[in-house]
């Protein structure tokens, strides 16, 4: 009995190494879960390339330079826009808007879209001769320009009028300038961008009210610029070149005026250092 048991179990252990054992199951295998591994590791890097989590906006701003403020589109429509805030007798605004025409202008013909003005000659910045205000000009509405082949559209939101004692309008103004023109931005821009200016407000406002700021945006990211485009500040405190000899401009066109400026080498570099940051948002 015993040699028939050892017999028996003999034959039953070489039966078994004859047996075929199930194959493992694809998505329980080393090169399943090495793969997906991977997969998750390559969508995590696609992510921070694209999105950039690690990006914080600067917690403050000085006038006269340009500032990184999102790593993203603000506005999150994959289109690009600048959003530009100033008051009709803004002698900053002046200034800013001959290099935004002229940078605006090298692609698109943006003459119907604005007007020959004289900022408030009785403002701290307004030209030094005193016959005039600074020559400038302003926006007269929401409109689309052609740059790198793409379509950017400009946003101008005038606050104050002329002189600063109401609205555009002259209609009466009952809370504070800046507290009216943050009231105004939050109800006229996209919120993300609103939020941008009401983050600095502290930073663009000064003697009470809200100064000459833009913030372009586009497809990879934002940035924001508060008062002068040019180094050294204001435009025409005696540097203009070609310009009438009596300071006054007011028989002058956009066009005559820019003619008599578009060599000036200040405009120009100003118009330039715009077109280098709108180009890195598109």
């Amino acid at each position: 009995m015993t040699y028939k048991k050892n017999k028996n179990e003999q034959t039953k252990a070489n039966s078994s190494r004859h047996e075929i054992k199930p194959k493992k199951e694809f998505w329980k295998s080393r090169q399943f879960i090495f793969g997906v591994i991977a997969a998750v590791i390559i969508v995590v890097i696609v992510v921070i390339a694209i999105t950039n989590p690690f990006f914080a906006a600067p917690a403050s701003i000085s006038p006269d330079k340009y500032y990184k403020i999102a790593d993203h589109d603000l506005v999150s429509n994959g289109t690009t826009g600048i959003y530009f805030i100033s008051w009709l007798g803004c002698p900053i605004g002046a200034t800013d808007s001959w290099a935004l025409y002229y940078a605006m202008n090298s692609t698109t013909d943006i003459y119907s879209h604005v007007e020959y003005h004289q900022a408030y000659n009785q403002d701290i910045y307004a030209n030094a001769a005193g016959t005039a205000g600074q020559p400038g000009l302003l926006f007269k509405g929401t409109f689309n320009f052609q740059y790198n082949g793409k379509t950017v559209t400009f946003y101008p939101l005038y606050m104050y009028n002329q002189t600063m004692t109401g609205t555009v309008n002259n209609g009466k103004i009952s809370e504070s300038l800046s507290s009216y023109g943050l009231t105004l931005i939050n109800s006229t821009f996209p919120p993300a961008v609103a939020k941008m200016f009401t983050k600095y407000a502290s930073d663009i406002t000064y003697d009470h009210h809200l100064e000459t700021t833009f913030i372009i945006t586009g497809p990879h990211g934002a940035y924001i610029l508060n008062s002068f485009m040019y180094d050294g500040g204001i435009l025409g405190t005696g540097t203009w070149t070609n310009s009438p000899a009596t300071n006054t401009y007011s028989p002058f066109s956009p066009q005559s005026v820019m003619a008599g400026l578009s060599s000036d080498s200040t405009i120009i570099s100003a118009a330039h250092s715009f077109e280098t940051n709108l180009t890195a948002v598109q």
